[in-house]
């Protein structure tokens, strides 16, 4: 007899769980507030080790730039920075070394141009390599091109929210300890977004309102990074002890001057613990024909688990 250990995953449809409990509109500016603490990020999102550049907002070859904007490199959770140089390129006209500011909570690297941006010229921002923590490997480092529109980036931008949530469950080796890791994946829907300088410019901010480890009134900020293209979820990843239960997100968006849209409706489901079961798989006996019988033996707990399901969903 062979013991298969298997497991249970199940999605939900666009949170079925939302006409059951309020919709709390939550104020930006409570959220932008420094008080409120980035939780630890999802290495397995990139390297254990090498603190690599990510993406770039605006992104690589963008077009019409405002001329009042800033510019932002992520880089993996391992970086550091300690003052690496970063250049900016006026492409026919000059090269010149830029203030940069580095948040590490985030990993977003960010510059301000010194001077107001020319219309209709070239840029290149050169980007450094940046050290792990704790070693001395060198991430990768990046050239970021983009072309300056004719205005400046003057309103704000509006954003419909996430729009659906759904979960399920990963449990994977992790490349980095070698260990068997346990998460929650929330796949979020996200609404129509604008902004006069670019949609594709625009940063979305995720908040977790609800939670096990989220304290009332108090959104944990779980997400940062350059929005999705339309039509795209964005992914938020979480240890099971803070998403068991009754899980709400929220979001907003940020523009290149760092004006943030209004508000946010958050969007709940509700979790389950990851059941777990061993079956048997029933061996021919040796010597025994091809018609040999597979038996899998499923443990009550995942019949009870599909009976309440069944109850909360009214089926």
């Amino acid at each position: 007899m062979h013991r298969r250990h298997v497991l249970l995953r199940e999605t939900s449809s666009a949170c079925p769980f939302v006409g059951r409990f309020s919709r709390r509109p939550v104020l930006a500016a409570a959220w932008l507030a420094a008080t409120i603490a980035l939780d630890a990020r999802d290495a397995r999102a990139d390297s254990c080790t090498s603190p690599n550049l990510i993406e770039f907002t605006p992104p690589d070859q963008a077009q019409d730039v405002p001329t009042n904007a800033m510019l932002f490199a992520r880089y993996a959770s391992v970086a550091q920075y300690q003052g690496e140089g970063v250049q900016l390129e006026h492409v026919g006209v000059d090269m010149q070394s830029v203030p940069a500011t580095f948040d590490d909570t985030d990993g977003m690297l960010s510059v301000t141009p010194p001077a107001p941006l020319v219309p209709a010229d070239a840029y290149v921002v050169h980007w450094p390599r940046l050290r792990g923590l704790d070693t001395a490997t060198l991430g990768t480092a990046s050239d970021q091109h983009f072309k300056v529109g004719p205005a400046q980036d003057v309103a704000t931008p509006t954003f419909e929210g996430i729009t659906g949530v759904s979960w399920d469950v990963t449990r994977e080796r992790d490349s980095c300890t070698n260990s068997l890791d346990e998460r929650y994946v929330f796949d979020l829907a996200l609404g129509a977004a604008a902004d006069d300088g670019g949609r594709d410019s625009l940063t979305l901010l995720v908040f977790q309102t609800q939670g096990p480890k989220v304290d009332a009134g108090t959104p944990t900020r779980v997400l940062v990074r350059r929005i999705p293209p339309a039509g795209q979820t964005a992914r938020v990843t979480s240890t099971v002890d803070r998403a068991i239960g009754h899980v709400c997100f929220a979001a907003l968006v940020q523009d290149l001057t760092l004006k943030v849209s209004t508000t946010s409706a958050e969007k709940c489901v509700d979790t389950v613990t990851p059941p777990f079961f061993y079956s048997c798989a029933v061996a021919p006996a040796r010597g025994a024909g091809h018609g040999g019988m597979l038996l899998l033996l499923t443990t009550p707990l995942a019949l009870a688990r599909r009976k309440g399901r069944r109850g909360r969903d009214g089926a």
